[in-house]
């Protein structure tokens, strides 16, 4: 006959639901009654094992000898179903005399959680030997940001406040810049340069000719313009 009261059963069920809710989807409670072994299973939340009400105990420790008023809960230990392995803790459920009477089973799958911390291990292995090259980027959100950018990294780099205090040498420099990043294949760069600067279409003709005849300062003087 049960020891299990219809009271103790549906704090023991509510509290089952409790924990699958708390946890998800990958873990389940099982409540066992030692009254009938053969039918053991009480109460289920959650669906791990695929087990149903009246499902036996689920090992013979369950009715050995060894399982008496001494045995201690089993707390945090492993089990494989399949190809899947589970984390359990069993709790036991105890009468007045500290025998027991029936067990609390809670199983969690980790198997995905696994497989993605090997994942996870894997990727941060290839973060750990890349380069120490850290290059910034402003992420343009079309071609014509690309100049704009080339444009204000350059007078970033170069400390000048604005286009308006550039000198010739410098303006020479951006030219070059923008002529080495291939900017001036995007249409509408001269248009776009020339506004920027505030001169003809014209000026900005000559900085590119002045350049192809080897006016340009030198390469050292001219600072990279990170786009």
């Amino acid at each position: 006959m049960s020891k299990l009261t219809p009271q103790l059963l549906d704090i023991l069920k509510r509290l089952a639901e409790g924990i699958v809710a708390i946890v998800g989807p990958t873990c389940e409670v099982v409540v066992h009654d030692f009254a009938d072994l053969e039918h053991s299973v009480v109460v289920v939340a959650g669906n791990v094992t695929g087990r149903k009400t009246g499902a036996p105990v689920p090992d013979l420790f369950f009715t050995s000898e060894e399982l008496n008023r001494e045995t201690p809960d089993q707390i945090n230990y492993r089990t494989r179903l399949g190809d899947r392995e589970l984390q359990n803790s069993t709790i036991w459920i105890r009468d007045e005399t500290g025998e027991p009477i029936g067990a609390v089973c809670i199983m969690v799958d980790y198997t995905d959680l696994r497989q993605m911390r090997g994942l996870v291990e894997k990727l941060s292995t290839a973060l750990a030997t890349s380069s120490d090259m850290i290059v910034s980027d402003t992420f343009a959100r079309d071609t014509a940001d690309l100049l704009d950018h080339a444009v204000s990294g350059f007078l970033r780099q170069r400390h000048i406040p604005d286009i308006e205090a550039m000198s010739y040498e410098e303006k020479l420099c951006l030219i070059k810049t923008v002529e080495e990043r291939g900017l001036f294949k995007i249409r509408g760069a001269v248009n776009r340069l020339a506004d920027m600067l505030n001169v003809s279409r014209a000026s900005i003709y000559n900085y590119r000719a002045s350049l192809k005849n080897g006016d340009a300062p030198d390469s050292g003087d001219c600072l990279d313009a990170r786009l």
